[in-house]
């Protein structure tokens, strides 16, 4: 009968999209961890950068912010570079720029997200197409066996939805996490939205001097 419920025991009565199932479960959370940091990095590269660059302009002016800019690694300075490509030409100009560059960086965050999609929509069909491999097998099995009722094929059954448990299990995991990141994706560009918005007038007003080109 249908005893072992240990993890292994599962796996192995589950058949080959279990496994297939496993190897999703094992990319999704990694994914999951890799984005979960990605997106904290984003977060804290804005939030630490955009302080210091208002300092830096209020201080020494809007060549201070392009060399800021110019030596940092935050996503909010190719953005606010972008900008001073244009400097000189007009807020329009340059928010349009940094619109773009904005979108790029919004690209960044929105890697692998659509794999963590696929895997969320997909699994529940895979440990489908499992149990319909499992119960078509295990009604074969009665059909072959004379005089069998239905405890002959109730522990193959048991095996069978065995993939579709395991098909949730990956899913349900990859649709939050998807859902969040997406989530998290449109605040942090609104965030950086708001933050490059703030320099754009100046840039877009005051060409940079000769030295800081």
């Amino acid at each position: 009968m249908f005893e072992d419920l240990s993890f292994i025991g599962l796996m192995q009565k589950g058949g080959i999209t279990v496994a297939v199932l496993a190897l999703l479960s094992v990319l999704s959370i990694a994914i999951i961890l890799e984005r979960a940091w990605a997106h904290r990095k984003f977060s804290r590269g804005v939030e630490e950068f955009f302080p210091a660059l208002r300092r830096a302009a209020r201080e020494s002016g809007i060549s201070a912010v392009y060399q800021m800019c110019k030596a940092s690694s935050s996503p909010l300075a190719p953005v606010l570079l972008s900008g001073f490509e244009r400097s000189g030409k007009g807020k329009e100009e340059v928010a349009e720029a940094m619109e773009l560059a904005g979108r790029r960086e919004l690209s960044r965050l929105e890697r692998y997200l659509g794999i963590l999609g696929t895997i969320g929509s997909t699994a529940p069909f895979i440990g489908l197409f499992g149990t319909v491999l499992g119960i078509i097998h295990a009604f074969s099995d009665l059909a072959v066996t004379d005089g069998a009722g239905p405890a002959a094929v109730a522990d193959g059954i048991a095996e069978a939805l065995v993939a579709t448990a395991a098909g949730l299990f990956v899913a349900v995991p990859a649709v939050v996490a998807y859902n969040l990141f997406v989530r998290s994706a449109s605040r942090r560009m609104l965030d950086l939205e708001s933050c490059a918005s703030e320099f754009a007038d100046p840039i877009g007003r005051h060409g940079l001097e000769t030295e800081a080109r």
